[in-house]
């Protein structure tokens, strides 16, 4: 994620993307209604002139003055021209920010072909962004001496659109590359990192849902937004990307760490209501390369996949769903970082795994308990967990796999008391290879032949023996009261 500082330029763009709908539009209304914007936000937008032809406007140094009163950020030329099918194009030069205390810019917003299309929407105006090539090139000074930010942003074949209607705001945003190099430096904490990413193919696609009549410029304080967020205001995200590569180099004398990165493609979707909140995210594969001084020799490890997903009720009076899944699959380490825990092969060194997959049913008021938080007050009710299903556990790791399966409810009596809610349900699970890793964690000077006893005990105790060899099979009880039993026998 880029710094804050070097995102000032966000303001501008926002004002090219910005506006209300007007009966016909010309270069006149557009600029008359960015100045409008810019004033009811506390800025002020200007130009040194104002050249009208017969194919739009065009401004000469055009300024976007902040609330705070400091420098402007400045454009040097804005063309607003008129098109056939009545929309407004625009054609803005490169955009400059503030001078930072010694003079020096901060930031500055150059492109190629960069151009955004306004046109009259339903509701509102409409906008299009393109361009050939669009870069950030910052150099932001820190809080500290010597401390600083800088870098660049970079993208291509950027194409967007945003829509803004009564009921909604829709976003649409893909690239064909989004690149970053960075570094960071703090002399004061003994900073200095150096990061790099450069993505494929990347694509955006999001809605905003709005009240009818919200004014957004009003969710300027965490009760306007609960509100709106129970009057319907809520947010769909879907993003996906191509494939990734990147580094990361950070010389902290206290805990070096230098890696590098590649992933296959990825996607990810959010959506965020009144009644929802899901996040689901996953990527085709990926590969990461930890490097000296990290670690004594370079390690590299590789996965076919990986996916997390949740979701979960935002306002349920009644019960709603709930669930959490995550999945890492053929994890592998290469024989460098085996060597660093295993050297002299006690262990298997086969692929590793990773499932987990739950879900149930939950009472929940989250906006209610976080209004609560906020005013320092008690929450109206306290979330009640419903059921749980462990529809899969999984893990396998040094030749031992672990599997699990099972459902519980929950008795809640005891919640408004401050009391935990008291599982009924059974619960199984599957343990193989258990012995074979306990020698292999002896082998390795892991564990000492007493602490493998220990360890044996605890497993003939918790599980009984399945089918095949050196397979234990556990099933967990949960009943009334508090009561637990493993195999039948009662263990509180």
């Amino acid at each position: 994620m880029f710094p804050r500082k070097a995102l000032m330029a966000a303001p501008v763009m926002a004002l090219l993307l910005s506006g209300t709908a007007a009966s016909a539009l010309t270069a006149d209304q557009v600029w008359a209604d960015w100045q409008a914007w810019a004033s009811a936000n506390g800025g002020k937008l200007s130009a040194a002139t104002e050249v009208k032809d017969d194919t739009g406007l065009t401004l000469n140094g055009v300024s976007l003055g902040s609330p705070s009163g400091g420098d402007a950020v400045t454009i040097s030329e804005v063309m607003l021209v008129e098109e056939e099918d009545g929309s407004v194009t625009v054609y803005p030069a490169d955009i400059t920010l503030p001078s930072a205390a010694d003079g020096s810019k901060p930031a500055t917003v150059t492109h190629t072909d960069l151009y955004i299309s306004v046109h009259e929407d339903e509701g509102g105006l409409g906008y299009g962004i393109g361009a050939t090539v669009l870069d950030v090139v910052f150099d932001v000074p820190g809080a500290t001496e010597g401390a600083k930010v800088a870098g660049k942003a970079h993208l291509e074949e950027l194409d967007g659109r945003y829509e803004y209607g009564a009921a909604a705001m829709g976003l649409s945003l893909s690239a064909t590359k989004l690149a970053y190099d960075f570094t960071q430096t703090d002399p004061s904490i003994g900073m200095n990192q150096a990061q790099t990413s450069d993505t494929a193919d990347l694509s955006i696609e999001g809605e905003l849902t709005l009240p009818p009549g919200l004014d957004l410029m009003t969710l300027n304080t965490p009760q306007a937004f609960f509100a709106a967020a129970r009057a319907g205001l809520g947010l769909t995200l879907a993003a996906s990307q191509g494939a990734s590569v990147g580094t990361l180099d950070d010389q902290n004398p206290m805990l070096p760490m230098k890696l590098s990165f590649a992933s296959q493609p990825g996607e990810t979707a959010v959506v965020m209501n009144k009644d929802v909140f899901q996040f689901d995210t996953s990527v085709s594969g990926l590969e990461i390369s930890v490097l000296p001084p990290m670690v004594p020799a370079a390690v590299k490890a590789t996965a076919d996949g990986m996916a997390i997903g949740m979701g979960m009720p935002v306002v349920a009076t009644d019960a709603g769903d709930y669930r959490l899944s995550m999945a890492l699959s053929n994890l592998v380490v290469d024989e460098g970082g085996w060597a660093m825990i295993d050297p002299t092969g006690a262990f298997a060194h086969d692929p590793a795994d990773l499932v987990v997959d739950l879900g149930g049913k939950l009472k929940i008021d989250m906006l209610d308990l976080m209004e609560s938080q906020e005013n320092g007050t008690a929450p109206k009710s306290m979330p009640e967990l419903m059921t749980l299903d462990l529809k899969s556990i999984g893990a396998s790791l040094a030749g031992a796999a672990l599997s699990g399966t099972g459902a519980f409810t929950f008795d809640n009596s005891a919640v408004a008391a401050g009391g935990p809610p008291m599982p009924i349900g059974i619960a199984d699970f599957t343990l193989e290879g258990g012995n074979a890793l306990i020698d292999g964690l002896i082998k390795a000077g892991i564990i000492t032949e007493e602490d493998a006893t220990g360890a044996r005990m605890m497993m003939a105790m918790f599980g009984k023996p399945g089918e095949g060899a050196d397979v234990l099979t556990s099933q967990v009880e949960a009943k009334e009261g508090g009561q637990i039993f493993v195999n039948g026998q009662r263990v509180q």
